[in-house]
């Protein structure tokens, strides 16, 4: 617990258990830590996990013995591959006694390898000076580790003898932590001449960016760039940067290319920075077009080769990166950034028009939603159907764009929601979700900490509308029963269960009579459930898909 404090810990969510009460007592009773119980521990992990997201800084997640602790895992997963330093402790039966027919009793050692930066079997019943010493270098070296040199969640499983719940005033001990100091990289002037002779060759340079948090440098660094005539930057919503000379909204802007246009567009240097794209339509385009060049900036994950065209792997921050290149490469004249720019009008003119005359429908209903939202509201987006419908509206009145898309995942989406509104009482929070991600998650409801600052609206739309978008499940006979997986009822009894307010829309009218009471700042908790058809909105979006199309070939 001090080597804890020390290194700045101060977020702990606890579930309930019994080997683990010594970790709970004593978290408890120090005053560095804002501890929070929650009963369910997948729900639990997500939690911490939101509230990581949303304060930048290391939560820990801790539970007892055995099977609890697989349940830590999906949110474990999304914390490896969004890079979020979520430090994991379970509490575990002595060594000795697994395999053993003892209750609650798996083998926990290196129970996450494939999804944890470092796994680390601590010593519950530490009593020397060695001991207490191997502890406290293993959390140092852990907190370091998951924090700074290869960001993203840590598991400490802490083995315990009985008795679990007699407690003594500590002694007074002088606990010695170290930490890694951050550091700075920059390219060697050798290469950066070579990439800046690069980009000065290429006519069509593509940036493109994906999931990253609010970041005014990276803001500044990539609107400079978008100036250069032969530069193109992609956005999408959960990119959170908005530039007139962006495009942002990707799917709509390339719907409808031919062969011959797929060519014109698509660059002869792809950069690529931040976390996940949603849009699976520019990662299909980019791999049949392959550029000549690809640079992939990250500090850590510089070698992932989404586009099967990697030429250049750059470890460093976006902002660092560009605000290096910038001083070396001049304007070429070029008219790529012009041609996407015509392209991106056209289609913003043809997307606002089929969306005003739009049956009721999922889209429909983004439509207004996007409309309606207040500015500055954080909005979480659950995976599936709701965060591809918000990468064809305007994002720039949000705060801040964020969803679980490292795994792309619905099994904790409300749970982070909840996690990232608890940790920012200031901020106003929105989730939009779909009826299945809802359900599935409800125990993301099931938490004693309030949080009023936050919406939650729920498209039901009679089960995994996503199968009816994506090709494939929607010829399958196997389609609503094993895909989507209908459930054919309202939330409303689960919301009153949990205490929250209700509101129902069916229809357009009552949709745009919902809203005023929905966006209401004076009432906090409530939830906006908005049925549509399952058959009708995947209609609904073929024809604006083959509106776009046929329209801009005119």
């Amino acid at each position: 617990m001090e080597t804890l404090a020390k290194l700045g810990l101060k977020e702990v969510v606890i579930c309930p258990g019994s080997r683990n009460a010594p970790l709970t007592i004593s978290f408890n009773r120090h005053p560095a830590f804002r501890c929070t119980s929650i009963r369910d521990e997948r729900s639990a992990a997500f939690f911490a996990l939101g509230k990581a997201i949303e304060l930048k800084e290391p939560t820990a997640v801790v539970c007892t013995s055995g099977s609890a602790a697989l349940n830590f895992a999906p949110a474990i997963s999304e914390a490896f591959y969004q890079r979020i330093p979520l430090m994991v402790i379970t509490a575990d039966r002595p060594k000795e006694w697994t395999g053993q027919g003892d209750g609650q009793t798996i083998n926990q050692t290196n129970l996450y390898q494939n999804i944890i930066r470092k796994s680390y079997e601590l010593k519950g019943d530490a009593n020397t000076p060695s001991d207490l010493w191997y502890n406290s270098r293993s959390l140092c070296e852990g907190w370091s580790i998951g924090n700074i040199s290869d960001k993203g969640p840590v598991h400490f499983n802490i083995p315990f003898h009985e008795p679990l719940y007699e407690t003594a005033e500590p002694e007074e001990t002088e606990v010695r932590i170290f930490s890694e100091l951050a550091t700075e990289k920059r390219l060697l002037e050798s290469e950066l001449s070579h990439l800046s002779q690069i980009f000065t060759e290429c006519r069509k340079v593509m940036i493109l960016a994906g999931q990253h948090h609010v970041d005014d440098a990276f803001r500044k660094e990539l609107s400079a760039m978008a100036a250069f005539d032969n530069v193109i930057i992609l956005t999408e919503s959960t990119s959170n940067i908005h530039n007139s000379l962006f495009v942002e909204n990707i799917d709509r802007v390339i719907t409808g290319m031919n062969e011959a246009e797929s060519a014109e567009f698509m660059p002869e240097l792809l950069i690529t920075i931040g976390g996940a794209i949603v849009s699976k339509r520019i990662k299909a385009t980019l791999r049949r077009f392959r550029p000549k060049y690809h640079w992939n900036v990250d500090p850590f994950d510089c070698m992932m080769d989404t586009y099967q065209s990697l030429t250049s792997a750059i470890p460093l921050n976006a902002s660092e990166f560009f605000s290096q290149l910038r001083l070396k490469i001049k304007n070429v004249l070029s008219d790529y950034r012009m041609i996407w720019q015509d392209r991106k009008v056209l289609f913003s003119q043809l997307h606002e028009e089929f969306v005003e005359h739009c049956e009721y429908s999922d889209l429909h209903v983004f439509h207004k939603l996007f409309q309606r939202i207040p500015e500055n509201t954080h909005l979480q987006l659950s995976n599936s159907s709701p965060v591809r419908y918000a990468q064809l509206f305007d994002n720039s009145r949000i705060a801040e764009s964020w969803s679980n898309r490292g795994t792309s995942g619905i099994d904790g989406c409300t749970s982070t929601a909840m996690g990232c509104a608890v940790a920012s009482p200031d901020k106003n929070f929105l989730l939009v979700t779909g009826d299945i991600a809802f359900q599935y998650d409800n125990n993301g409801l099931w938490v004693d900490e309030v949080a009023e600052n936050l919406k939650i609206m729920v498209i039901n739309n009679g089960g995994g509308g996503i199968f009816r978008i994506i090709s494939g499940p929607g010829i399958a006979d196997e389609l609503e029963k094993f895909f989507e997986t209908s459930t054919h009822s309202s939330i409303e009894k689960l919301a009153r269960h949990y205490k929250w307010d209700y509101l129902a829309a069916t229809d357009k009218t009552t949709l745009e009579k919902a809203w005023e009471d929905f966006f209401n700042p004076a009432k906090g908790r409530i939830i906006l459930e908005v049925f549509t058809d399952a058959v009708k909105n995947p209609q609904v979006l073929e024809k604006y898909w083959k509106f776009l199309k046929e329209k801009s070939k005119v």
